[in-house]
């Protein structure tokens, strides 16, 4: 059975939103969350990049930004890959070492320019805890093509009618994959 549960779905579809609803659930339940959330970063609002945060600490950075000034461009941002390799190595590798199941939101074109974050990604998933990760869509080769063609690994895709299931699925399907790991 898989133990890496992977959520994709269309921009605006409510991807992570699905995640943090599974996260309240698993925690309201007695379970340490671990890893990251790719919040968007806005002012007026315009989206002006994204920062990532750990769920453990609580510690921020900048992802990605329209005003950085170097760095490798995806779309119009400019990604902080030296930010993106500390930050998810540290998170990642917290939430292996002291969380019940592991939160990456999201394996995409931004994150995977860093070495670290896709060491830490595959860290992730060859691991026993469970995995609750949003993944690009539209990406179906390179690191994110080969991440959702893995035997381990068990896609869900968020439409309007099942946004509302999901969140409490992906919880039940975390906690029945959470004893081989305590």
């Amino acid at each position: 059975m898989p133990n890496n549960f992977l959520i994709t779905g269309r921009p605006g579809s409510g991807k992570t939103s699905v995640i943090e609803g599974a996260v309240e659930l698993l925690r309201a339940r007695g379970f340490k969350a671990g890893g990251l959330y790719c919040p968007e970063i806005r002012e007026r609002g315009e989206r002006l990049g994204f920062k990532m945060v750990d769920l453990v600490t609580g510690e921020e950075r900048i992802l990605a930004h329209v005003d950085q000034p170097s760095g490798l461009q995806v779309s119009k941002y400019r990604v902080n890959v030296a930010n993106v390799d500390e930050m998810s190595e540290a998170s990642i590798g917290r939430a292996l070492r002291e969380a019940d199941f592991v939160v990456i939101d999201e394996i995409a074109p931004m994150e995977v320019h860093s070495e670290g974050f896709r060491r830490a990604v595959l860290a992730a998933l060859d691991s026993p805890k469970p995995l609750l990760a949003v993944i690009h869509q539209r990406t179906a080769s390179g690191f994110i093509g080969a991440v959702k063609s893995r035997p381990d690994v068990k896609l869900f895709e968020v439409t309007p009618g099942n946004r509302a299931k999901l969140p409490s699925m992906l919880a039940e399907l975390v906690m029945e994959a959470l004893p081989r790991t305590r």
